[in-house]
C-alpha cells in the first residue's frame, strides 16, 4: 500500500484565498488550531452531507462548511491542511473489538506450518532451545485433524519440552495441551474437576487423569496458576500494541466486549480483578497522554456458576467509577455458549447427521436475569449469539426488558450468526441494534464449506448473516473485526467495509467469491455508516461523535481515496494518511510519522496461517 509523500499545509496560501473570498480574518477567540481545507469532507450528517472544509479548536469541530466560510477560523497558529482533494472523515468507530491485552494469546511458537505431532514437536523443542530463559513455553496452532483425530499428550509434549511448563494452544485458541511440568504448575490432577462436563473439561485416560489436553478454555486456570499469566506486563504490551494499529487504521472509538485473559470465565473473581487492573492500566495511559482511542470497556459474563446481582453490581460500580467520553464503562456483555465451528453453539434443531443442538454454557434464564438487572442499573446489555437457539433467547430476554418498562435501552445482538427467519421479523420489528463481524460470512478459510457441512444449505441460505437486512430495514447495524478472532490487521473498518460491501474475503483478493449465496451487500454510504454514527449510537456518543458537526469532537480520519469512487474491491487498499482523536493527531503519514515506525503486517499471522475459530 503507497503512502502520501506529503499533505504538509500551505497555510498562506490557503489562508488568503479563503480571505479574499470572504473578506473575513479571524478573530482572536474563534481562531482554529486546525483547518481541513481543499478536499471532499463526507460528514455522515444527513441534515448535511458534503462540505469543503472542516476547522477545529481545542478539540472540537468549530466549523464544517464552504471553503470560503472557513477564513473565518484562520489566523496566526492555525495549521492549515492542504487535503489536495483527499477524503475528510469522522473517525472510525469499532463497536467490538477486543483490543485491550488480548494479543498475549499469540505468543510463542506458532505451528501452522507443521502438519503431524512431529512436525509440531521438532518445532516446539527448536523453540525451547532458542528461548532458554521463558520460564513457560507457549504456542499456538495445532490442529487435531494433523493429528489423525487423535488428540495429543503431555507426554509427547514432555518430548520437547521436559524441563519447564509448556502451554500450546490450538488454532482456535480453544484447546490447549500441556506438558507434565504445566500440569504440576497448575495443580492438575485426578481430582480436578471440569468447568462444564462434556463442553469445558480436561480430556482423561481411563482411569480419570487428564491427559494433557484441555477442551474449550479449561486450560486458562491452570495457566494462571503456572505463572504464565503476567498481567501488568502482557496487559499493557498488547494494549500499546493493538492500540497503535487500530489508530493507523483509521479507528478512533472501541467498544471493548469483556477484556480476554486467562481468567475470563472467573466472572466474580478473576475477570473482575484483570478489569480493574486493565481499567487502572487504561487510565494510566490516559493521563500520560497516551491514550489514541476511546474506550468503553465491558465487563463480561462468561459462566455457568456465577452470581448474576453480583455481576451487574460489580458493572455498576466501574460504571461510576469511569465514565469520562474517553475512558468509560456504560454497559456489559454476555457471553452464553461455545463455537458453531464446533458444534457448540445451541441450535433449535440438530447439527447435520446428529442429534447435537449444542448447550448453552450461560442458561438463557440466567441471561434475562442479568439483562433486567443491567438495564435496570441504567447499563446495556451486548449479548453474543452464533446459535440460533443462542439468538432466539437473546431476542426473548430483550422483549422482556422492554416488556418491563427498559424502553430507552440499547442492548444490542453480537455476532449474530445464526437467526431463524421468525426471529429476524421479530429483532426487525424491535429495532434491536446488530453488531457483526463480515469477515465470519464469507469464504474466509473455507467457512462458507464448513457452514454448509454443518448445518445444510437451507439454514445457510435463510439463517447465516443476515445483518445487510437488518441494515436495509431500519436496524442500527455496526460492523468490526471481533480481533483476536481475526488477524491485528483486518481490524481496519475499512477492511470490513470492503467485506460488508462485497460479502467477499479482501484477505484473499483474486480468489474469494460472494457468500452466503444470493446475499445483497451493504451499501459503501451503509458500511461507512455502520463504522461511524452508527457504532457511535450503539455506544450512546452519536451526540459527540460519529459525524462531522460543529460541537463534537474533533474525531476524524483522512483517506488518500474515496470509497464512494474506487471499485469495492479496493476499499481495503485505501491508505489512511491520518487520524485525529480529540483534536491530537494519533496517525499521521506526512511526515510527522516515520514510515518504518508504523505498524506493521508483518508482524502478525499471514491469512494462511490464521483459522478463524474463537468469536468472542
Amino acid at each position: 500500500m503507497t503512502r502520501s509523500r506529503s499533505l504538509r499545509a500551505l497555510a498562506g496560501a490557503i489562508s488568503l484565498l479563503a480571505t479574499s473570498a470572504t473578506g473575513a480574518m479571524a478573530l482572536p477567540d474563534q481562531t482554529a488550531d486546525y483547518v481541513f481545507a481543499n478536499g471532499k469532507v463526507y460528514t455522515v450528517n444527513k441534515a448535511q452531507p458534503w462540505a469543503e472544509a472542516v476547522a477545529v479548536k481545542d478539540n472540537k469541530i468549530v466549523y464544517v462548511g464552504d471553503a470560503a466560510g472557513a477564513a473565518a477560523f484562520q489566523g496566526e497558529g492555525t495549521e492549515t491542511i492542504d487535503l489536495a482533494g483527499k477524503l475528510l472523515l469522522p473517525g472510525f468507530v469499532s463497536a467490538h473489538d477486543h483490543l485491550i491485552a488480548s494479543s498475549w494469546t499469540n505468543a510463542g511458537v506458532k505451528l501452522f506450518s507443521a502438519k503431524s505431532k512431529e512436525e509440531y514437536l521438532k518445532l516446539i523443542k527448536e523453540y525451547a532451545e532458542a528461548h532458554p530463559d521463558d520460564k513457560v513455553i507457549k504456542g499456538l496452532g495445532w490442529n487435531v485433524e494433523n493429528l489423525n483425530g487423535e488428540y495429543p499428550t503431555a507426554k509427547d509434549l514432555d518430548t520437547a519440552v521436559p524441563d519447564r511448563p509448556a502451554f500450546i494452544l490450538d488454532f482456535t485458541i480453544h484447546d490447549g495441551w500441556l506438558n507434565t511440568a504445566a500440569l504440576k504448575a497448575g495443580n492438575i490432577t485426578k481430582d480436578t474437576p471440569d468447568l462444564l462436563p462434556g463442553t469445558t473439561y480436561w480430556r482423561r485416560d481411563k482411569e480419570g487423569n487428564p491427559t494433557g489436553v484441555a477442551m474449550e478454555i479449561q486450560w486458562m486456570g491452570a495457566y494462571v496458576d503456572a505463572g504464565a499469566w503476567e498481567p501488568e506486563k502482557m496487559m499493557r504490551e498488547s494494549t500499546e500494541k493493538l492500540f497503535s494499529i487500530a489508530a493507523a487504521n483509521g479507528t478512533t472509538a472501541i467498544l471493548n466486549p469483556g477484556v480476554v485473559t486467562p481468567n475470563i470465565k472467573d466472572t466474580n473473581g478473576g475477570m473482575a480483578t484483570d478489569f480493574k487492573s486493565a481499567m487502572a492500566m487504561l487510565t494510566q495511559l490516559d493521563e500520560e497522554g497516551k491514550l489514541p482511542l476511546r474506550v468503553q470497556a465491558l465487563p463480561i459474563f462468561k459462566s455457568a456458576t456465577a452470581d448474576p446481582a453480583k455481576f451487574v453490581a460489580f458493572a455498576k460500580e466501574m460504571s461510576r467509577q469511569y465514565n469520562s467520553d474517553r475512558l468509560s464503562v456504560r454497559s456489559i456483555k454476555i457471553h452464553p455458549e461455545g463455537n458453531a465451528l464446533a458444534k457448540a453453539a445451541p441450535f433449535l434443531e440438530p447439527y447435520t447427521g446428529t442429534d447435537n443442538k449444542g448447550s448453552f454454557n450461560v442458561a438463557p434464564e440466567v441471561s434475562r436475569e442479568i439483562i433486567l438487572l443491567a438495564n435496570e442499573a441504567g447499563l446495556d446489555v451486548m449479548i453474543h449469539t452464533d446459535g440460533d437457539a443462542s439468538s432466539r433467547a437473546a431476542v426473548d430476554a430483550f422483549e422482556a426488558a422492554l416488556e418491563a418498562g427498559y424502553k430507552d435501552n440499547r442492548n444490542a445482538i453480537h455476532h449474530a450468526q445464526w437467526i431463524h427467519p421468525v426471529d429476524q421479523q421479530r429483532i426487525i420489528d424491535m429495532k434491536i441494534p446488530i453488531n457483526t463481524t463480515p469477515s465470519f460470512f464469507t469464504d474466509w478459510s473455507g467457512q462458507d464449506a464448513q457452514y454448509t457441512q454443518l448445518l445444510g444449505e437451507e439454514r445457510v441460505n435463510t439463517s447465516l448473516g443476515r445483518y445487510p437486512d437488518f441494515a436495509r430495514a431500519g436496524n442500527r447495524v455496526s460492523i468490526s473485526a471481533d480481533v483476536p478472532s481475526t488477524m491485528p490487521d483486518m481490524q481496519a473498518p475499512l477492511f470490513c467495509v470492503e467485506a460488508a460491501v462485497t460479502m467477499m474475503e479482501p484477505s484473499n483478493p483474486g480468489s474469494s467469491k460472494p457468500f452466503p449465496p444470493g446475499m445483497q451487500g451493504l451499501t459503501v454510504e451503509q458500511a461507512i455508516r455502520a463504522v461511524t454514527i452508527d457504532a457511535a449510537w450503539q455506544l450512546r456518543m452519536d451526540d459527540k461523535i460519529g459525524s462531522l458537526e460543529v460541537g463534537k469532537y474533533a474525531d476524524l480520519v483522512v483517506l488518500e481515496r474515496n470509497p464512494f469512487d474506487v471499485d469495492p474491491l479496493e476499499i481495503e487498499e485505501i491508505d489512511v494518511l491520518m487520524t485525529m482523536m480529540n483534536g491530537k493527531f494519533t496517525h499521521r503519514s506526512d511526515g510527522e510519522e516515520d514510515e518504518d515506525d508504523a505498524p506493521s503486517r508483518d508482524t502478525y499471522l499471514s491469512p494462511a496461517e490464521f483459522t478463524p475459530g474463537v468469536h468472542e
